[in-house]
């Protein structure tokens, strides 16, 4: 969908640029501002991911490339894959968690449009090791918290579990024809639960949450609503947030143990926006969990709500020329940043105003 929506936009005239505003909701408690531009718009940027220790921030784009910047300088610190002979856009990233038991550090794995799955040594551009399967476009993936596993899936819609040490299959996470439940579209979001790292969800084209327990090797349940175009699932105290990509109820609330459905998020509360926004990304913020962000196409903008004040709007980020494609909280949950169809990635700060 974000691959599509790009050549889309490269027929709309209104030109590819780095402005934007932002507008701070005039009640709130917290206040966000403007911290640092970083890359250009001459690549789209389709992700974006801070590290375990908020050093870097890296990101992938339309071009091939993974672009890793150090948040202290603000520079470009280290390019991988920029010599790659047939670029395929990198779809997602997920840097490896530190508990994962390797000795190797600074490590991220990259899914690309052509199927691949590769483990890279960042500070060094190494490729380390490719899974590849040419059949299938990769649009989701996560590791276990413990940095053991780690799922993706795209488009042939089976979400697969590989072990981290021998990056071997551990499971096929899909449905049957005898009426076992999976998905039956393509897949853009896995996500396990840090709360408990037996859970696993995905969602996709299907409208469709799959939870799925991997003790178990399939769905215990199945969520039926969303509409899943990016990484917009996230789970929360045993609350899954979705992230939809339509013009109302984009936001929506669910409790993981049963399903049942708790409420959508107004959109345009305090802060409204001129067009609808259809939502790609979605993430509770790190370590906090106190405040949702969430950003996507249409109205091209960002917006955070207050997840302890009933979802009330925090800020407002808007007047982007392109689309928002990605969202990411640094771990100690003090920035953000956001990247998509114009390529620059805009990063904010967050504090409490006191």
């Amino acid at each position: 969908m974000m691959m599509q929506l790009a050549e889309e936009e490269e027929e709309i005239l209104i030109p590819v640029s780095d402005y934007h505003t932002f507008e701070n909701a005039k009640n709130s408690s917290h206040k966000i501002a403007d911290k640092a531009k970083l890359g250009s718009t001459d690549r789209q940027t389709f992700c974006v991911k801070y590290d375990y220790y908020d050093k870097y921030i890296a990101a992938g784009h339309n071009d091939g490339t993974i672009r890793i910047y150090n948040t202290m300088t603000e520079k470009e610190a280290f390019v991988i894959n920029k010599d790659m002979e047939d670029p395929s856009p990198i779809t997602n990233i997920k840097w490896r968690p530190p508990a994962a038991p390797s000795i190797t550090k600074n490590v991220l794995i990259s899914i690309s449009a052509n199927g691949a799955l590769q483990h890279w040594h960042t500070t060094s551009g190494k490729l380390l090791h490719t899974i590849y399967d040419e059949f299938n476009q990769l649009l989701g993936v996560d590791y276990k918290p413990d940095g053991c596993q780690f799922a993706a899936a795209g488009t042939d819609t089976v979400v697969r579990v590989y072990d981290e040490a021998t990056r071997k299959l551990v499971s096929e996470l899909k449905g049957s024809v005898s009426g076992k439940p999976g998905h039956s579209n393509r897949v853009f979001c896995c996500k396990f639960d840090k709360e408990n790292e037996n859970i696993l969800l995905s969602g996709g084209w299907d409208n469709t949450i799959q939870i799925w327990d991997l003790r178990e090797g399939g769905s215990i349940r199945s969520i039926y609503g969303p509409k899943i175009c990016g990484e917009s699932i996230d789970i929360r105290e045993g609350y899954i947030v979705t992230g939809s990509y339509r013009k109302d109820n984009q936001i929506e609330i669910w409790k993981c143990d049963t399903g049942d459905y708790v409420g959508a998020v107004p959109w345009d509360e305090a802060l409204p926006s001129q067009e609808p926004c259809f939502v790609y990304s979605m993430q509770f913020r790190k370590g906090h969990g106190n405040i949702l962000i969430a950003g996507g196409a249409v109205s091209n903008e960002v917006k955070l709500f207050d997840t302890f004040d009933y979802f009330k709007p925090i800020a407002q980020i808007k007047d982007l020329s392109r689309a928002c494609f990605t969202v990411d909280f640094s771990q100690d949950g003090d920035s953000f940043a956001m990247g998509g169809g114009d390529g620059v990635i805009r990063v904010f700060s967050l504090h409490k105003d006191l």
